[in-house]
This record gives structure tokens, C-alpha cells and sequence, in this order.
């Protein structure tokens, strides 16, 4: 847990969520719209963008002199890996039907 006792969130928790927010908004997604959609300060989603956009899962582009994000081919296959995983790990978290 950290200070205030919010849970720490996992990075590629993270990472899928910004892919979320950028995918629910394509060609719109600005900085200021995925910090706030994704509760993270510009300075440290700056650097989770950039390491995003380093493995291939986003682009950055220009749209009406802004700068705006958008998820790609790769980005979206690591979305359907991770909510497939995360199925996956849910079921393992849920008892067994012999109780154990």
C-alpha cells in the first residue's frame, strides 16, 4: 500500500489503462484528458507514454496543433492479451468448488 492507503497499481495495470483511455478516444486523446482519465500526473504519464510509444503500442501525432495519442495495431493485441490474462488470473482468485 502507499501513503494515504491507495493500493500500488501494477505497470502494466497501468499501461493497460492508459491504452483504454486512448482507445475510448481516438484521435482526441491529449495529455491532460489521459492524466486525469488515468488519476496519474502529466510528468509520470509523459514517461509511460514515451515507453509505450518506444515498444510500438502507441503513436504520437498531430491533430489541430495538438499533440494527441493513438493505440496501434500492437497496442491493441497487447490489450486483448492482458484482459484475456487478467480473466485468466480471476479465475484462479475465485474458490474452488470443493471449497479449498
Amino acid at each position: 500500500m502507499m501513503r494515504g492507503g491507495a493500493p500500488r497499481r501494477e505497470k502494466n495495470d497501468l499501461y493497460a489503462r492508459i491504452l483504454e483511455v486512448i482507445k475510448r478516444d481516438p484521435g482526441r486523446a491529449r495529455i491532460t484528458r489521459i492524466s486525469y482519465a488515468v488519476g496519474m500526473p502529466v510528468d509520470r504519464l509523459k514517461t509511460a507514454l514515451g515507453r509505450l510509444a518506444d515498444h510500438g503500442l502507441v503513436l504520437e501525432a498531430e491533430f489541430e496543433e495538438a499533440r494527441v495519442y493513438l493505440v496501434t495495431e500492437r497496442g491493441l493485441r497487447f490489450l486483448d492479451a492482458y484482459w484475456l490474462l487478467k480473466g485468466f488470473t480471476g479465475e484462479l482468485e475465485q474458490p474452488t468448488r470443493t471449497g479449498k
